[in-house]
């Protein structure tokens, strides 16, 4: 079998469509159809079920995909393989990485520092973007590794779970008292609210409360982008929901008060997300384990913080 023709047929696979599939890898989808007829006529059997709308699997096509995959992935193993052996334990080269605004605002600064005084001669390239943004450019080659929501099925996308986020109301005001005290979004009525639009998984979790009726905000306003977010509400009566992350160095701030929503849940998981068929390069590698324990110290801090404002209420009562 030619490993081009089944490259093009994973590609055909995960797309569900000739035309798209070509697009993604750079040729006319003439080229791209001709090698997928081949590798039906190899194997005597139709990969595809045509269709005006695209392509399907067949049993046979399923199966070929679920055994393609090691192969590319196994290929593509080998050759970072070499090219670490040459490199020797220097890490340079370049690395493409994407981030949600919330940990660009939070965290990155800091990822960053460190990475760069460790590992100088890589050149960084960050996208700062919405999850599905995120994965569609893992997927198209794009990127090398990004933090993310767990992509969709049959995209190609290999993911480990990283961090679990968590919902929080700011505010420039103390409409809920001191800084840390639990929010329940249900019992309120009276909130002017900020929230990101369903281009976002924060969004789309609120949208489905306040549809449901569990979540009744007074008024309601859309925002996209965490700095013009609090900006909206650091000089008003509002008050925003955003991920914990976001908000984790503000913590001891004068000019916002932080709320955990303890009611609805509204915690997310973020995944790294890269391309199951290209190995991380040891650049991408070394990034995401900084950040990956960075992500801990957030949370470790977040909770810490929690608890000790806990405790001092206790010890008041």
């Amino acid at each position: 079998m030619d490993m081009r023709a089944i490259y093009y047929f994973v590609n055909a696979y995960e797309e569900r469509s000739f035309t798209a599939a070509a697009e993604k890898v750079h040729v006319v989808q003439s080229a791209l159809s001709a090698q997928i007829r081949n590798l039906e006529d190899e194997f005597g059997t139709p990969l595809f079920e045509r269709g005006a709308r695209g392509v399907d699997p067949t049993p046979a096509g399923q199966r070929l995909y679920e055994l393609s995959l090691p192969l590319l992935r196994d290929l593509a193993s080998a050759k970072q393989e070499i090219v670490d052996l040459v490199q020797g334990k220097k890490i340079t080269g370049a690395l493409r990485i994407g981030l949600p605004s919330s940990i660009c605002r939070g965290i990155l600064g800091g990822v960053l520092r460190e990475f760069r005084e460790r590992y100088p001669k890589v050149d960084v390239s960050v996208v700062e973007a919405y999850h599905r943004t995120l994965t569609d450019q893992v997927q198209a080659g794009q990127l090398d590794v990004a933090l993310a929501a767990m992509p969709q099925e049959h995209s190609g996308l290999a993911f480990h779970s990283s961090i679990r986020d968590l919902c929080v109301m700011v505010s420039g005001r103390p409409i809920l008292g001191e800084s840390l005290t639990p929010c329940d979004l249900t019992a309120r009525d009276d909130l002017k609210l900020v929230v990101p639009s369903d281009r976002h998984l924060l969004g789309q979790a609120i949208s489905t409360l306040i549809a449901s009726g569990a979540v009744k905000p007074r008024s309601l306003m859309r925002v996209d982008g965490t700095i013009a977010t609090m900006e909206s509400v650091l000089a008003s009566d509002w008050a925003c929901l955003c991920p914990m992350t976001a908000v984790v160095n503000e913590l001891d701030s004068k000019e916002f008060f932080i709320y955990p929503v303890v009611k609805p849940d509204l915690r997310f998981d973020l995944y790294l997300v890269r391309d199951q068929r290209r190995p991380l390069t040891p650049a991408a590698r070394a990034f995401a384990e900084i950040l990956e324990r960075r992500l801990g110290e957030v949370r470790a801090r977040w909770d810490a913080a929690v608890g000790e404002h806990e405790k001092s209420l206790q010890e008041a009562s």
